[in-house]
């Protein structure tokens, strides 16, 4: 089966950008550079000011990878899902949480906080936001394999006619609490997301063919990370 790639964005430790912008993402070890919201959002989330960087750097890139694809904007909800990849999650605002909640006898626990203790927050803002009701969760990410796992699935969505859009995606932000880091970790924060399609009848990127386990480009190159599609 062919998945089709509509639109995509991303925020690394050097840049935004989007796949039809005529820029490639420089993927350099760092904390992710959050751009203004003014440059992202036409109205920013209900919440963003709340938001940790976990939340702030996955919408951010979903909302580039929208807007590539001409869906930034929703009058009513649409059928899309969100699948996002991760080695770290929200690990970051997890173990800010762990410390007020240790203060106190845990009666400094910091509820702005928890409200950002589970993995999935950053895509579920996003949901809210672009008011998209397809399937929506987080995954882990293997060594090596950056966001594959979220495209693997993603494609298994679309093949099985549980929705006709999906976005996927590779998020981890910065982890300056973290004592001790994953094995074969090497550094790269920030957020990747791709719009595919099943059956998009206007403009296509890129296109990702389905064989045995694995998945290629169109031009027969196996794919190992979403960074393949759009490098």
């Amino acid at each position: 089966m062919k998945i089709n790639v509509i639109g995509g964005g991303w925020v690394t430790a050097e840049s935004c950008g989007r796949m039809t912008d005529g820029t490639k993402p420089v993927m350099a070890a760092g904390d992710p550079l959050i751009p203004p919201v003014d440059e992202i959002y036409l109205n920013p989330p209900v919440r963003y000011r709340r938001f940790d960087s976990y939340c702030q750097v996955g919408c951010a890139a979903i909302a580039l990878a929208l807007k590539d694809a001409g869906m930034e904007r929703a009058e009513s909800t649409r059928s899309i899902g969100i699948i996002a990849s991760t080695r770290y999650g929200c690990f970051e605002t997890d173990l800010g949480f762990f410390a007020s909640a240790k203060e106190g006898e845990g009666i400094y626990a910091s509820p702005s906080l928890f409200a950002f203790t589970l993995p999935g927050i950053a895509i579920s803002e996003a949901a809210i936001h672009f008011r998209l009701t397809g399937p929506t969760f987080t995954v882990g990410d293997p060594v090596g394999k950056r966001g594959y796992q979220a495209l693997r699935i993603a494609v298994d969505l679309l093949s099985s006619g549980a929705c006709s859009t999906m976005l996927a995606g590779w998020l981890d932000a910065g982890t300056s609490l973290l004592k001790q880091t994953a094995v074969a970790d090497d550094g790269l924060r920030g957020a990747i997301f791709i719009v595919l399609s099943s059956g998009h009848g206007g403009k296509t990127i890129q296109a990702i063919r389905e064989k045995g386990f694995e998945l290629f480009t169109e031009s027969g190159k196996i794919i190992s990370a979403i960074s393949d599609l759009i490098m």
